[in-house]
C-alpha cells in the first residue's frame, strides 16, 4: 500500500478493504492501462470495516441493519435504502463470479461466505417495528429468505 501520492495516478482509492479491492479490480477490467493507487491508514488491508468482526467481512446485504429501514411518521417502514444496498451487494457478487469464471479469482469459498444474520430487539414498540420491517421487506424477492419469529424455542435453535 502506498504512503505517498503520485500525481500520475488515474484513480486513487482510499481504504484497502473489500470495496476498494472490488472497485480496483472492476476498473482494471474496464481500463487495464489505468494506474490505480490504494491508500490505507491501518497497518494491514481489510482490518477495519471489511474485518469479519466489524462488518460481516465482505459487504452489506442489508438483512439486519435496522437503520437502513427507518419508520416514517405515518408508521410505514421505508425499505428503499435496504433494497438499494442489497441490489449493490448482489451486483458485487455477480462481478466476483465473473472474475472466478475468467480465472482471475480463485475458489469463491476462499473469499466469500454466507454468515447467518439476526436482529434482536426488546420492548413492544421495537418488536412491532421489527415485524413491520420484516413484512415490508418480504414483498421483495431479495429478502424472501428472511424469517421472523417471536417464538423463544425457535430463536433458541437459531442461537443456542
Amino acid at each position: 500500500m502506498n504512503t505517498k501520492c503520485d500525481s500520475s495516478s488515474d484513480v486513487v482509492l482510499i481504504g484497502a478493504g473489500i470495496m476498494s479491492a472490488t472497485l480496483g479490480a472492476f476498473l482494471k477490467e474496464l481500463q487495464p492501462d489505468w494506474r490505480i493507487q490504494v491508500f490505507e491508514r491501518l497497518p494491514e488491508a481489510a482490518s477495519e470495516s471489511s474485518n469479519a468482526w466489524n462488518n460481516a467481512g465482505t459487504g452489506h446485504s442489508a438483512l439486519c441493519e435496522l437503520n437502513y429501514t427507518p419508520q416514517q411518521a405515518n408508521g410505514q417502514v421505508d425499505v428503499s435504502k435496504a433494497i438499494n444496498i442489497m441490489e449493490q451487494f448482489e451486483v458485487s457478487k455477480q462481478f466476483w463470479a465473473s472474475l472466478v469464471d475468467a480465472q482471475k479469482l480463485g475458489n469463491p469459498q476462499h473469499f466469500i461466505r454466507s454468515v447467518p444474520h439476526m436482529s434482536v430487539v426488546k420492548g413492544d414498540a421495537n418488536v412491532a417495528f421489527l415485524k413491520k420491517r420484516f413484512e415490508a421487506l418480504q414483498q421483495y424477492c431479495l429478502f424472501q429468505n428472511m424469517v421472523y419469529s417471536e417464538n423463544t424455542r425457535q430463536i433458541a435453535q437459531w442461537v443456542p
